[in-house]
């Protein structure tokens, strides 16, 4: 984590587009109010279930398609899957960000953000808005159209203020990508306050070498020779088999042993393997199976005799990859069949003409991506302060707070990795 509190606290005086105009709302909690009324024409929609979201399909997944940041996550089904299954107690909100009325009052979708609405957020006692992550994200880039990123923010900050927002937290989106310039690029415009609560890069793949040459350029001699001695042991044992997939004929097969591959690790023993928690293994197998209805299911194995060794789970987005979830076999954690079946997926992924990009999704620092992996994707999380009258020492007080909290966690962490050396081989 580096680059904490670099960025300046402004006090924006003038907040220009903070409370003027407030946006028009609309508030469904059902499809049904959709189905058998009018549609909304408000500037904003507010979706308070999974069933409301389900007459939008078909414009999120248009809006995901147009936008120059991928999130899989927020794409209809993930999200849809995520509000059913993960969210606590239907506290989770998803703000659809339409544009202004054009002919015939029809409206485009411009942006969607989840959100949760907290009190209490680090012993603060007023309204804390924040992106919605769920216990398996990986990423909190909003959904905005292309050439209206701008537009939408505006439309949600605004929207945000005028519930009373004391803050609005934007956490982990890609730094340099769309969405990040047009965030700094709105606060400078509009003087608006903000404090940058973390800054880190975590493993990412993107070249244009082939495999070969890719694992030349950044892999040791020395380390290559030992991954292939590694390979050649367990080659030994029976036939091994390195292969890619889209889920096969009945993508609940892979789910299944995917599953049950992670439950026999040390997440099982923890009891944190998504097999043991039902609504995290009904999200996955939801989330598996329309990923392989849509061709958007990406499935890596390392097979020993037929056995999966180690199993990668990983989504298309474009002509982008998020890694998912990996899982391996700790019978064999001597062989590390995990970096194995990564280094083995590298020329997967080069040599796969739809894939121009390879998000890790790994925490950063991580012992193992990070040594195989060469490029890297800068992460960034955002606290924005609205026209309420404690937003600026708020701001200040729980930016504090999130870095006290972060330093305390990767001790732990490195604590916890020296623990388990070997074990925690594995990309979470």
């Amino acid at each position: 984590m580096t680059g904490l509190g670099q960025i300046p606290l402004w006090q924006g005086a003038g907040k220009k587009n903070m409370g003027e105009d407030a946006p028009s709302v609309e508030v469904l909690s059902h499809a049904a109010r959709y189905l058998h009324g009018r549609p909304p024409s408000a500037d904003v929609v507010v979706l308070e279930s999974a069933d409301a979201l389900m007459p939008f399909r078909a414009e999120i997944d248009a809006l995901a398609a147009s936008a120059t940041d991928r999130n899989v996550q927020f794409e209809a089904t993930t999200l849809s899957a995520a509000m059913e299954h993960l969210q606590n107690k239907g506290d989770v909100r998803v703000a659809l960000l339409w544009s202004e009325a054009g002919g015939a009052g029809r409206r485009l979708l411009i942006g969607l953000v989840p959100y949760l609405v907290s009190r209490g957020h680090y012993g603060a006692p007023f309204p804390v808005w924040r992106v919605w992550q769920h216990i398996h994200s990986f990423i909190g880039t909003p959904l905005m159209r292309q050439g209206y990123e701008q537009q939408a923010l505006r439309r949600f900050l605004s929207f945000a203020n005028a519930r009373g927002a004391a803050l609005v937290e934007f956490p982990l989106f890609e730094a340099e990508g769309a969405f990040g310039k047009a965030l700094h690029e709105v606060m400078q415009a509009d003087g608006i306050s903000f404090r940058e609560t973390d800054r880190h890069e975590r493993a990412f793949l993107k070249s244009d070498l082939d495999e070969e040459a890719y694992l030349s350029a950044h892999i040791r001699k020395k380390k290559r020779k030992e991954f292939n001695r590694l390979w050649n042991r367990l080659a030994e044992l029976g036939p091994l088999e390195f292969r890619t997939h889209d889920g096969g004929d009945n993508p609940d097969e892979w789910t299944a042993a995917f599953l049950a591959l992670e439950a026999r690790g040390w997440k099982g023993q923890r009891g944190t393997a998504m097999k043991m928690r039902p609504n995290e293994r009904f999200w996955f197998e939801e989330i598996c199976r329309a990923a392989r209805r849509d061709g958007t299911l990406h499935c890596s194995e390392l097979l020993l005799d037929g056995k999966p060794l180690a199993m990668l789970t990983s989504f298309r987005s474009g002509r982008g990859v998020f890694t998912f979830k990996i899982a391996f076999d700790e019978d064999y954690s001597r062989y590390s069949p995990g970096t194995l079946l990564m280094l083995k997926a590298i020329g997967a992924f080069l040599r796969d003409e739809r894939v121009d990009w390879v998000d890790s999704c790994a925490v950063p620092g991580h012992p193992m991506i990070d040594h195989i992996w060469a490029e890297r994707r800068t992460m960034s999380s955002m606290l924005v302060t609205t026209g309420h009258r404690f937003s600026a020492p708020l701001a200040g007080w729980v930016a504090s707070a999130k870095r006290m909290e972060a330093t305390a966690r990767a001790k732990l962490r490195v604590l916890y990795d020296r623990l388990q050396g070997a074990r925690h081989e594995q990309a979470n």
